[in-house]
């Protein structure tokens, strides 16, 4: 009985002993925890692990954001030929900006990345797709003008709209800035006047479709406009009469009518202008009016009676 009294004292001193050995154990790697992460500042085995997967993906992500920007400035340098020379030579109007670099849209598109380090490449990734397939629709916009880009040397508008005779004709007003003949203010004369008697052919100075004939009584009087293409269109004021219709397809040297002094004007004359995508310029860079008179009326077609 005492026997087995002292071996039940000795089994529950045993267990204590080996519960305050777990116990001190415990606050030992405790204590070492605190010195290796709090003290010596390290981390633990997970954690570093961790750190250094995440640092490989910052690794990754900062030579794809490299490799972003080396495609950003190439499709830049594209988007410029692109406005600058390829649609320019078309008379095609600029592609904005806003188009370009727009993203794909989505308010919530990248609800599921926000707070990493993801957000920003995607959002670059989507932007740069964009303007890819922005750019690939406008080189099959450019590839289609090219294929009537033989037709173009006849469509630019390039010779005079009538006879180039001395005789027939006055430069009365040229291109730029002027005192307006019926007000008295300095006005931007947007054309140049053909000082000349009604009844003078005038020829249409490149190939094109007539968009518009019409009479304004206090503007242009009856005028007729024609668009060549490739940005440009022609516009011939004052006449007396006009021979051709919207919708008609007409070649350089048709005749579109008579001059005259109908409208807004001070004596007869032809009011001509040449519009560049949606700008005047200045139609003496089109045209050569040193062309002898009859080089000149074989490259027309003399109105009918």
């Amino acid at each position: 009985m005492v026997k087995t009294e002292k071996t039940s004292r000795l089994k529950r001193f045993g267990s204590l002993q080996l519960l305050v050995a777990v116990l001190i154990g415990a606050l030992l790697f405790m204590t070492y925890l605190w010195l290796y992460v709090s003290v010596l500042d390290m981390d633990l085995p997970k954690t570093a692990i961790l750190k250094r997967q995440n640092a490989i993906w910052n690794t990754r992500m900062d030579q794809m954001s490299q490799q972003l920007d080396r495609y950003d400035e190439l499709l830049s340098l594209l988007e410029m030929r692109d406005n600058r020379i390829y649609r320019s030579v078309y008379g095609m109007d600029e592609i904005p900006q806003a188009v370009r670099h727009s993203g794909l849209g989505g308010e919530h598109r990248y609800a599921a990345l926000e707070g990493t380090a993801v957000l920003d490449v995607s959002r670059r990734l989507d932007v740069l797709e964009k303007r890819a397939y922005v750019q690939s629709k406008s080189f099959d916009d450019v590839a289609i003008e090219q294929q009537t880009a033989g037709d173009m040397a006849s469509h630019i508008p390039a010779i005079p709209p009538m006879n180039t005779d001395p005789s027939t004709y006055r430069l009365s007003s040229p291109f730029g800035y002027r005192s307006d003949p019926l007000l008295g203010v300095t006005k931007r004369h947007t054309g140049m006047d053909f000082a000349c008697p009604p009844g003078n052919p005038i020829y249409a100075t490149g190939d094109g479709v007539v968009i518009l004939a019409k009479y304004d009584r206090s503007g242009y009087g009856r005028h007729v406009e024609v668009d060549h293409g490739f940005g440009y269109v022609t516009r011939y004021a004052h006449m007396s009469r006009m021979d051709v219709e919207v919708g008609q397809a007409v070649k350089r040297g048709d005749c579109l009518g008579l001059s005259g002094r109908s409208g807004r004007i001070t004596g007869p004359h032809l009011h001509y202008e040449v519009i560049y995508r949606k700008n005047y310029v200045n139609p003496y860079w089109y045209m050569d009016l040193d062309i002898p008179s009859k080089d000149y009326m074989e490259m027309v077609r003399k109105p009918e009676k």
